[in-house]
């Protein structure tokens, strides 16, 4: 006797399905690593309807738990994002507002990881120059890791990089705005090596815009409350939207210090609403957000706050509030070293953990206030000063 008339838990909703520890070189049908206009689409859906997207974590199934130090130090960046999509919404057009709203996001293999890779631009990336590994398991609502003991973090799955299809003049504008900072390593070239667009061959490769920054499109923007419930509303470009996603996360902190958060492969479910000349209408020309309801929040005294300014001992800097929240990091680093953790577990925390960071103060020039807040019930043991 049948109990249902869908034939599976997804309703039957069109899903694009990722094959968990197979990189997306070897199932290109369902996603891309670049964005471009021209990308085919992946799946078709009508305003107001629904899809289910899979994809492997942002490193494309290059790390593993069973991995070492050497294994981080081979990461190929030129593969990072392996996006699912695009998801044509049928009628969109140009002009439009695209609405994602976030059914639901849970992981596919339950295994996420937050390691420091050596070389990437985490806020204190020169302190740790080594990297380090940290595997994290869900088992439902907490995550933990071997390799971060008497640490329990509240999981809260969301997506980091969603994002539209640009234009082609949009595509054009990025480099123009960015090739400056290309010789320096300051921003990521387009690159062909590993490119994969569905289809689009090498002239496409060669100018596609890498995945690394969000911009007007969306995309990395590594927001911690795009979990269930959340709205993103995706100013339109080109004509069905052409919507992509991918880098899930298991738990992340603001700002994501360390270049990782926990990554994990994930699925997210979507529902799309179309918003007609919502870009002149609201004046849309960057993604809004609308904040998961459900989010790891802790008593507002079961926090402990660590203030960062924009000087340290030799260096006065002026109203730099990233100078000011990179120091707020090495405070709480550094008191977390007094507590027994290694600087490399302490650097792990700040970035999966529910920490908060806030701008305090941005007009007592020379030095903004940046605090950063740490919930003190995810460590098993007391950590207030006394």
């Amino acid at each position: 006797m049948n109990v249902s008339r869908f034939s599976d838990r997804y309703l039957d909703v069109p899903r694009l399905t990722c094959k968990v520890g197979v990189p997306l070189a070897a199932q290109p049908e369902i996603g891309h690593n670049r964005w471009h206009p021209d990308i085919p689409p992946a799946v078709e859906v009508d305003p107001g309807g629904e899809v289910i997207l899979e994809s492997a974590a942002y490193d494309d199934y290059q790390i593993h738990d069973d991995g070492d130090l050497e294994e981080l130090r081979r990461v190929d960046l030129s593969r990072m994002h392996p996006l699912t999509g695009p998801v044509r919404v049928n009628g969109v057009r140009p002009g439009d507002v695209l609405v994602a709203e976030v059914l639901g996001v849970e992981p596919l293999s339950g295994i996420a990881f937050s390691n420091i890779l050596p070389g990437t631009p985490g806020l204190l990336g020169e302190i740790f120059p080594d990297g380090y590994r940290s595997t994290w398991h869900a088992r439902g609502g907490i995550a933990e890791s071997p390799e971060v003991p008497g640490v329990r973090i509240p999981a809260q799955p969301h997506v980091g990089t969603i994002g539209v299809a640009p234009s082609h003049e949009l595509m054009r504008r990025w480099h123009e705005r960015e090739q400056p900072l290309y010789a320096d390593g300051r921003a990521f070239a387009p690159d062909p090596r590993n490119a994969l667009l569905r289809g689009l061959g090498e002239r496409a490769a060669r100018v596609a815009a890498r995945t690394q920054p969000p911009r007007e499109n969306g995309g990395n923007m590594d927001i911690n409350q795009l979990g269930p419930g959340s709205m993103v509303y995706f100013p339109v470009f080109v004509a069905g939207g052409l919507l992509s996603l991918g880098d899930h996360h298991l738990s992340a902190g603001d700002g994501e210090c360390s270049f990782n958060a926990m990554e994990m492969d994930g699925r997210t479910w979507l529902r799309l609403h179309v918003i007609e000349d919502g870009m002149a209408r609201h004046r849309i020309t960057t993604p809004l957000v609308r904040p998961a309801p459900l989010v790891a929040q802790f008593g507002a005294d079961r926090y402990l706050g660590f203030n960062g300014f924009c000087f340290d001992d030799e260096e006065q800097g002026y109203q730099d509030a990233g100078h000011a929240a990179r120091e707020a990091v090495f405070r709480a680093v550094d008191y977390l070293m007094g507590l027994g953790y290694s600087g490399e577990q302490a650097y792990v925390i700040l970035s999966v953990a529910p920490v908060q960071i806030r701008i305090s103060c941005i007009v007592t020039i020379p030095n903004p206030t940046v605090t950063l807040y740490l919930p003190v019930d995810i460590f098993e043991r007391d950590i207030l000063p006394r």
